[in-house]
Order: structure tokens, then C-alpha cells, then sequence
């Protein structure tokens, strides 16, 4: 926010980045008369009100309309008589949506994680240099000792054993010491024991875009980066028959209580 002084004795017209700074130099002026101050808002913030609402051109005591009235030819107005730019605004938030998933896609394709690491796993903080020179912190998993261990024993339990996903659930509540729960003082549960065994990541492979407004998304849609971008806790095979309805499910375990496992 910047403010500018103009003495109309002298013309006298300097610009402060500080409100403060300038009214110290208005103080300190020579002139008889104080010197006029305008403060100016953000360059940032005066491009989005130009955004947002321009100009309509109409006189003051067109003005006067309320804010939810429309014009003959349909636009709306706010109280000020400010035109809403509707079309200008669905733009400059499309093109903004589609920067910041161009730039989500690129990251994780990279082998980073996005947001908080899964269970079994833990965020190391590393900083890298992209083509431009700039320098950024980005996040790689590596695995928790204790609870790495617990993933890889769901997943010999779901695999080898045939357990269903409500038996895991118990054995791991059995002693919470050695197979601590996701949540701080609490408890597994069937739905969290499933969360783990359908989650790619734990492939060594970054995954996203999973769901869509809390919708699944088809495999296909989903954006994955390379196999191996972090150390796997289990390998593909292993993860491909402990999900639900697998092929490879040893024989004589009854399993009907499970369902294709949602992906959120």
C-alpha cells in the first residue's frame, strides 16, 4: 500500500510506501497548506476489483440501485453501480484452477508427496532446484520404523492369510503397543485396516487425484509418477492380492464381507 502527497502551492507530489513515512514528511512540509494524502491499495488487490466489477459509465443518480437488481441486458450490479464482470472472473478462476493442477500433476509426477504422509511413512523436507534456478522445499517419504512394520504385517495378514478386514482390525487392537493406531489414543477400525491395504503409495509409487469431490475416480484418470520415487513397503504383487476379490486368494477363506475398496 503506498501513499502519495500533493501540495498545491508547490505541486510538491512525493510517493511513500508507508503511510507513517509519509505523514512525517506532510509534517515537515514548508508550505502553508498541508499537503493532500491519497493512499493507494496493492497493485494485486486493484487488479482483482478490476476484476471483479468495472466501471458501468452510468451518472451518479444511476447509481442508486440495489445490489441484487439486474440491467436490461441481463448483467448484474453491485450497490455502487459497478458492472460485474461475471465473464472476466469465470476466466482469471479457470485459468488459475488449471495452473495450479498443471503444477500439482508436475510435483507429484516427480515423486513428492503432497499433504501429510500416509501411515507407515514419514516426510523428509529436502530442497531442490527446478530449471529456472529457483530453489524449493519439497517432501519424500521414507519409512517409519515401527509403523512400516505394521503395514507390511497387514498386508501378510491380508495376502498370505486371507484375513478380512475386520479380524486385522481386532488382531491389531489386541496390542496397540506394538501396532499403534493412525489416530493418537485411539483404535483401528475394518474401514482403516481397508484404507491401508487399497492405498498405491505404499508401492513405492506417488499417486493423486484419486477422487473427485469425494467421488472415486477410475484408475485410469488417476495421476501416478514412476514406480520406486520412495523405498516400497510392499511389493506389487503382494498388493495386488491382498486387495479385495484377488485371484490369488488362497483357497478355503471365506471373504464375502468385503467390497471393492473406495478411492479416497
Amino acid at each position: 500500500m503506498t501513499t502519495r502527497l500533493y501540495c498545491r502551492e508547490c505541486g510538491w507530489h512525493p510517493v511513500f510506501r508507508r503511510k507513517r513515512t509519509a505523514l512525517r514528511a506532510a509534517a515537515r512540509h514548508h508550505c502553508t497548506g498541508t499537503p493532500v494524502a491519497e493512499t493507494r491499495p496493492p497493485w494485486c488487490s486493484r487488479l482483482w476489483t478490476t476484476l471483479w466489477a468495472g466501471r458501468s459509465g452510468t451518472s451518479a443518480v444511476d447509481h442508486e440501485v440495489d445490489a441484487d437488481d439486474q440491467t436490461g441486458d441481463g448483467d448484474l450490479v453491485d450497490a455502487r453501480g459497478n458492472r460485474i464482470q461475471w465473464a472476466v472472473l469465470a476466466a482469471h478462476h479457470a485459468d488459475t484452477t488449471r495452473r495450479a493442477r498443471a503444477a500439482m500433476v508436475e510435483i507429484v509426477r516427480a515423486g513428492y508427496q503432497v499433504g501429510p504422509p500416509p501411515y507407515g511413512y514419514r516426510a523428509l523436507r529436502i530442497r531442490v532446484t527446478d530449471p529456472s534456478g529457483h530453489s524449493r522445499l519439497r517432501a519424500v517419504l521414507v519409512p517409519d520404523w515401527q509403523t512400516g512394520a505394521v503395514v507390511k504385517q497387514i498386508f501378510i495378514w491380508r495376502a498370505d492369510h486371507g484375513l478380512t478386514f475386520a479380524v486385522i482390525a481386532a488382531r491389531l487392537n489386541s496390542d496397540l503397543r506394538q501396532y499403534p493406531a493412525p489416530r493418537p489414543n485411539g483404535r483401528w477400525s475394518a474401514k482403516a485396516v481397508r484404507r491401508i491395504v487399497a492405498n498405491v503409495k505404499y508401492t513405492g509409487r506417488q499417486v493423486w487425484a484419486r477422487t473427485i469431490a469425494g467421488r472415486p475416480v477410475p484408475t485410469e484418470r488417476w495421476v501416478t509418477s514412476a514406480p520406486k520415487v520412495h523405498e516400497p513397503l510392499v511389493d506389487e504383487r503382494t498388493f495386488h492380492r491382498a486387495q479385495p476379490g484377488a485371484a490369488e486368494r488362497p483357497s478355503g477363506v471365506a471373504d464375502s464381507a468385503d467390497s471393492p475398496p473406495s478411492a479416497a
